[in-house]
């Protein structure tokens, strides 16, 4: 163990504090693709926790509000929740007044391999989603050319931070008809829905270079790839909607609550199953940095991407049923007020005045708006 690494292990674990510590080595010992070293970048240079918030004063009540600045970096525990959180609200509000479904989609472990070798197949992964849905959703609808509304979010992570590519699919319960007409669709067959998404993601995969011998070996081993449809899955508001995504959208690959130790050569965390049984994992510092930069996608991938119903080129066709769901979640008590732009005071929605930039951070045992104002008055008001 390196002497400079004792500082590190005494204080808190965090990813951060693993890459201060092991980037620079890792950077000279392996190939890492430039987005990636921004991406870390980022995370090292992140404003969210080691360095001071900055300072606003309410023009109205006086009252000093403390807000920090985040890096929106991928890597970083902190602000890759946040823009998850924001994301998924926003989302809440673009969205048809109807029930959705959740679907979980993957293909054998025998075929990850292909996407992590070459990430272009990742758009053909996803687009091979609604290939299903386009296929699949008409027939049992007994509605020719009807379109769902699918939102598909590309994970490349399991909770062990292992490659383990899938994709989330939210959808609508039914879909549009030729004429705009919304045709419900509550019970859907995962069975069959599993043996069309096997078909569709095969051909397209072997279109892109799987090979055909692996391809017919998938059909021989497997009746259909697999789908698991949540059991709490069916999703009746929006507002609900956003609380669900915050959990699947963008968040980082692990948090640092999950992480239990590091000695400076080893890693060690945690993980739940579905079963909300605990396991315990340890990787060494080699093993977790290469785990945790290659879910990164390359520049201006999209993660997350929406077909059907909500594709840009074609919600315009349903512009009146959307307009009509926007007017119903405005009368729901549970619907979202629009936030307003200018920043706010929370105590008294004042108006916000910009009046320091704390180079440092606080004392870690100051958590509330009011301690840190006391603490500011005590050391920086004069």
């Amino acid at each position: 163990m390196r002497d400079d690494a004792c500082s590190l292990i005494n204080s808190s674990v965090s990813v951060k504090r693993i890459l201060e510590f092991g980037w620079g080595w890792y950077v000279e010992n392996h190939a890492v693709r430039e987005i990636e070293a921004k991406e870390v970048e980022k995370t090292l240079n992140c404003y969210s926790y080691e360095n001071g918030p900055f300072v606003y004063i309410c023009k109205d009540c006086g009252k000093y509000v403390f807000m920090r600045l985040g890096c929106n970096s991928r890597l970083c525990s902190c602000c890759g929740k946040r823009y998850a959180d924001q994301w998924a609200k926003s989302l809440s509000k673009a969205m048809f007044q109807i029930p959705h479904r959740h679907f979980v989609i993957s293909i054998p472990d025998a075929l990850w391999s292909f996407l992590k070798e070459d990430r272009s197949l990742w758009k053909v992964y996803m687009d091979s989603a609604i290939a299903t849905c386009n296929d699949y959703f008409p027939k049992i609808m007994r509605a020719r050319g009807a379109r769902v509304g699918v939102i598909v979010i590309f994970h490349p992570f399991a909770k062990d931070i292992q490659f383990q590519p899938h994709l989330h699919l939210i959808i609508t319960e039914g879909g549009f008809d030729k004429a705009g007409r919304f045709i419900k669709q509550e019970f859907v067959p995962a069975r069959n829905f599993a043996k069309c998404w096997q078909y569709h993601v095969l051909k397209a995969l072997q279109k892109h270079g799987l090979p055909k011998r692996l391809a017919s070996e998938m059909y021989e081993r497997y009746d259909g790839f697999y789908v698991w449809v949540h059991k709490d899955g069916r999703i009746h508001h929006p507002k609900l909607i956003a609380k669900y995504l915050g959990r699947y959208v963008r968040h980082p690959a692990i948090a640092n609550s999950r992480i239990t130790s590091f000695d400076g050569s080893d890693i060690s965390f945690y993980y739940e199953d579905r079963e909300k049984q605990r396991h315990n994992a340890t990787m060494s510092l080699e093993e977790f940095i290469s785990a945790l930069i290659q879910h990164i996608p390359e520049r201006q991938f999209k993660m997350i991407r929406y077909y059907g119903a909500y594709a840009r080129g074609t919600k315009k066709l349903f512009k009146a049923y959307l307009l009509s769901s926007i007017a119903q979640l405005k009368l729901c008590r549970f619907g979202f007020k629009r936030p307003k732009k200018e920043l706010r005071c929370p105590y008294c929605k004042g108006e916000l005045e910009f009046v320091w930039f704390l180079g440092k951070p606080p004392p870690e045992e100051l958590k509330s708006q009011r301690e840190l104002a006391e603490w500011f008055s005590e050391n920086f008001k004069n």
